[in-house]
């Protein structure tokens, strides 16, 4: 993990706008976001179906290109173009996808390591899966693992270069709620110093947030305990 000053923050999105085309009309799915995320802090992303929140967070990885705004990592720009970020999201940013999809003929080991950018990802893989319940099916393929295990693997590959920055994209949706309450507690045991955001359609799923914000109409703001925001203008 690289030191960070609290001064320092994780992430940095200024002003960023993603539009496409749906049928005959352009559509805003993120519209003038900005968000600051420090070292360690844990943010929750809710809103309705449609709103944007998906979008966002792969603006905030590099994996889509804005047509405005900026996104910076620990003060390192990422570039416009995803294809030439790829270095930076595998040394600085760890993603997890709703759906791991992992390599059928990898194991889970090999899926985990697939991105690895250094000698030490091998034991810190290792560790993790004794921590989480998953040692025993390092050498298991996909096909024989349960949702649960799925995600725990992409939590591995997701962690394997101790990113600063973890993104997790609705990591609870296709579980049982038992599951994704385990699924987030992994979470929650991240690197020391690593933020932190998850988008969910299930708020209770971000017990022990530093902030929980809202996106609707492709708009940020904060989302009160009473749930104003959400629904509210």
């Amino acid at each position: 993990m690289t030191d960070v000053t609290t001064a320092t923050p994780v992430l940095e999105a200024s002003d960023l706008v993603l539009e496409y085309r749906d049928a005959a009309r352009t559509v805003r799915a993120v519209d003038g976001v900005s968000l600051t995320v420090g070292a360690g802090e844990f943010v929750g992303l809710v809103g309705p179906s449609g709103s944007g929140k998906s979008s966002l967070l792969f603006l905030l990885a590099g994996l889509r290109r804005p047509q405005e705004g900026r996104v910076a990592v620990l003060g390192e720009p990422l570039p416009a173009e995803p294809d030439r970020g790829a270095a930076i999201r595998r040394r600085r940013i760890g993603f997890l996808f709703q759906e791991p999809f992992l390599v059928p003929y990898l194991s889970v080991r090999e899926n985990a390591l697939v991105h690895a950018v250094d000698g030490e990802a091998l034991a810190r893989v290792e560790a993790l899966a004794g921590e989480i319940g998953m040692a025993h099916l390092l050498d298991e393929r996909p096909h024989r693992l349960s949702g649960g295990e799925r995600q725990r693997a992409g939590i591995l590959r997701a962690l394997a270069n101790a990113p600063e920055l973890l993104l997790a994209d609705e990591p609870t949706a296709a579980l049982d709620g038992e599951t994704g309450r385990a699924v987030m507690a992994v979470l929650r045991r991240r690197p020391a110093g690593a933020a932190l955001i998850v988008v969910t359609h299930d708020p209770s799923m971000l017990e022990g947030a530093d902030r929980v914000l809202a996106l609707r109409d492709g708009r940020l703001r904060p989302l009160d305990r009473s749930g104003h925001g959400l629904d509210h203008p």
